[in-house]
């Protein structure tokens, strides 16, 4: 995406300006909670994205922008910001006049928002505010990992000691346990949180169901205690991915060993 583009993305549909934390001027290199998993299912792409550079092979689709909105929505019932439907279909429409996605259908995601959204914000953001937590949303975030490598990003709640995500999906999820893409994501943000001083003790993941012809949308909740084995876990990960930028870093020649390609190699 080109910066023209994300500038009139800023300026005429500021729902889909992604915001990021801000590195201090020793970062050399920034972990992406969200790009975690990658790292290890698809290391090779992982490489050319996070540390190449190369453009992202996503570039949204009609789910991630139904997501989007929904995390707007959320954010904005918690901190009492008016929002209304017309301003978001206004803003949504400008923003695919802009990007021209094939893979965005804006008639569906006008259908499912609103049933989505009304699920979760009746069924847990609002009876979470009326507790009368500590609450802070759409947190930008960051952690140093080693001497330079930072990991940073934008943590959708915490509330008192729970880091929570917000997911839109299709079917039912597993009610049981979080998948460990979303999980390393969550204790990733919970690490950071930490380092600032905060107790964090929990990590939910909120599910925002869309509804089918027989089942209507729902609002599901998954926790998960932050144990010794999790919190090695995320230790042990950001370690890892540190240490193997580090590496390439200052030897370039090994990346294709370390990121598991035959294209990398020099």
């Amino acid at each position: 995406m080109s910066d023209d583009v994300k500038q009139r993305i800023k300026e005429e549909c500021p729902i889909f300006d992604y915001e990021k934390p801000v590195f201090p001027d020793d970062c050399i290199f920034n972990i992406s909670p969200s790009q975690i998993d990658m790292f290890f299912s698809y290391p090779s792409v992982w490489y050319r994205e996070n540390f190449l550079g190369q453009e992202q092979s996503f570039q949204g689709n009609t789910a991630s922008v139904t997501g989007t909105i929904a995390h707007y929505i959320y954010k904005c019932v918690t901190q009492k910001i008016p929002v209304t439907r017309e301003d978001i279909n206004a803003q949504l429409m400008r923003y695919a006049q802009i990007v021209q996605n094939p893979d965005l259908d804006v008639n569906q995601v006008m259908i499912d928002y609103p049933l989505v959204t009304a699920e979760v914000v009746n069924n847990y953001v609002i009876p979470q505010d009326a507790k009368g937590m500590q609450v802070r949303c759409e947190d930008l975030i960051i952690a140093e990992v080693l001497k330079g490598i930072y990991v940073g990003g934008s943590c959708d709640r915490l509330e008192d000691d729970t880091v929570v995500d917000y997911k839109n999906v299709g079917k039912l999820p597993n009610q049981d346990v979080i998948p460990f893409n979303y999980k390393i994501q969550l204790l990733a943000y919970a690490y950071i949180y930490r380092k600032k001083g905060f107790e964090v003790n929990n990590i939910r993941l909120v599910y925002g169901v869309k509804p089918t012809k027989t089942i209507p949308a729902r609002c599901i909740c998954v926790n998960e205690p932050i144990d010794y084995v999790a919190d090695k876990l995320i230790g042990d990960t950001l370690q890892l991915i540190a240490e193997s930028v580090l590496m390439v870093k200052e030897n370039p020649r090994l990346a294709y060993l370390i990121f598991k390609s035959m294209d990398f190699k020099e």
